[in-house]
């Protein structure tokens, strides 16, 4: 599941920077059971066309879906795809939405902070700024990351 041969390293171990669809990865795993994608769609009561669009990525995988790919492919649960699916969304979130996407949601006031010290850094008491920002486990290789291309220190 390497993309771009980027990585990037977090608490619990390695990752790619950014998730594969789970259409892939469901893809992959039909492959390897021996199953076609017709083949599938039959045995989960779905549309072979819903399954192509899920295993090339223009579908995203719902509740529904995960319950029949789980009770289809034994040994994978319906929450792995749905828990896949959201960490797809949550990276091409702040992929589409930069910099800007990744310090929302964590304060208003450390949004501005952060955005005014990127565009006006002399505006920033003395070309410092000090802001606390409070983000989840999984972002703060991301942050820390960022911090170092931009010349910032975390404390």
């Amino acid at each position: 599941m390497e993309t771009n041969d980027q990585m990037m390293y977090s608490a619990n171990g390695v990752r790619p920077v950014f998730p594969v669809h789970p259409g892939e990865i469901l893809g992959e795993e039909l492959t390897a059971r021996g199953i076609s994608g017709k083949e599938f769609a039959q045995m989960a009561g779905m549309q072979a066309t819903h399954v192509s669009a899920i295993i090339h990525g223009t579908r995203n995988v719902t509740q529904p879906v995960a319950e029949k790919i789980a009770k289809v492919l034994d040994g994978i649960s319906a929450e792995f795809w749905l828990k896949m699916q959201k960490e797809y969304n949550i990276a091409k979130n702040r992929k589409t939405k930069g910099v800007s996407g990744l310090v929302s949601g964590y304060g208003q006031s450390s949004t501005q902070a952060v955005a005014r010290a990127l565009a006006e850094p002399e505006s920033s008491y003395g070309n410092k700024c000090q802001v606390l920002l409070s983000v989840p486990l999984p972002d703060k290789a991301l942050l820390e990351q960022l911090a170092g291309r931009m010349g910032w220190k975390i404390l």
